[in-house]
């Protein structure tokens, strides 16, 4: 059994590395600006290695695909690395990890909430809500593990005006603050302050349609995050509504290198306080645009 292991560990080795022309690298720069008061700049490099490919329509295109990445907005910096398998065209499985710390300051008579326990005070306070410190007391760590399912109608029906394109795809991760212990919640990056320690599904399904002229891809999207238990308590987390947002999105190719997305968003946003019940409503979210430069 041993042998069997290393063989295959060997032939692996040799069909991901064999020929380094056959290694796709390449350098993102991103721009996030956003009707909210935040922003993001971030740079992601990727290694897309061809892995037991065969000659089946199906499976010649199999990759793993390793991203490395870093992104800074005015209240957080995180460091990421995802690696994505492709065992099948409609198919992939993901693992992946980030780490990150933000700070928290006031904006124009707002607080930005980068990291930090939420805390509830005592009437007359106003507001009657906000966040324990100045941040970066700590790291947020979040890993996670994922799998799509995607389909292309082109690839049934071949034709460049043909590529309508549906993905699904379902995670699980583990996300901790390590300034957090027990039940307390805590903000990140500006949310809604109800996260805890504690294991999380998210789903997010895209029913989009590709062009083959400068609108490279317009669609609609929706995306579902739901606590769902709490290592540190021992108990679940089912009984709040997941968040759950919508989103119309389109995709600008402006040249091989340059391409701009703009979306606009939905969500059921929390109605204040959080710690009553934790009800939420339905509200217009943000208008958003990134701008993505190719480097290489």
């Amino acid at each position: 059994m041993k042998k069997i292991i290393v063989i295959f560990c060997f032939v692996a080795a040799r069909t991901l590395w064999a020929n380094d022309s056959d290694v796709d690298t390449r350098t993102d720069v991103s721009l996030t600006l956003s009707s909210r008061p935040e922003a993001q700049a971030a740079v992601t490099q990727s290694f897309t290695f061809p892995f037991l490919r065969g000659e089946h329509p199906l499976t010649a295109g199999n990759n793993i695909n390793l991203k490395l990445g870093a992104n800074v907005s005015p209240v957080s910096f995180n460091v990421l690395a995802d690696t994505v398998w492709t065992p099948i065209a409609f198919f992939t499985v993901s693992l992946g990890a980030k780490i990150g710390s933000g700070w928290n300051y006031p904006l124009l008579g707002s607080p930005m909430k980068g990291m930090g326990i939420y805390r509830r005070y005592a009437p007359p306070a106003d507001p009657p809500e906000g966040v324990n410190g100045s941040g970066l007391d700590g790291a947020v760590w979040n890993t996670h593990a994922g799998a799509t399912v995607q389909f292309d109608l082109a690839a049934l029906f071949p034709g460049e005006w043909n590529h309508v394109v549906m993905q699904v795809y379902n995670e699980i991760s583990c996300q901790r603050y390590t300034g957090a212990q027990g039940s307390e919640q805590w903000y990140y990056e500006n949310d809604d302050g109800v996260n805890q320690n504690a294991f999380s599904y998210y789903l997010s399904a895209l029913l989009g349609y590709q062009m083959p002229f400068f609108i490279d891809l317009a669609g609609v999207m929706f995306e579902m995050k739901e606590p769902l238990y709490n290592p540190d308590t021992g108990k679940p987390l089912t009984n709040r509504e997941p968040e759950m947002t919508v989103s119309i999105a389109a995709d600008f190719k402006l040249s091989g290198r340059i391409t701009i997305m703009a979306l606009g968003q939905w969500r059921n946003k929390l109605l204040h306080p959080i710690t009553a019940g934790h009800g939420r409503a339905w509200e217009f979210f943000r208008a958003a645009c990134i701008a993505t430069y190719r480097v290489k």
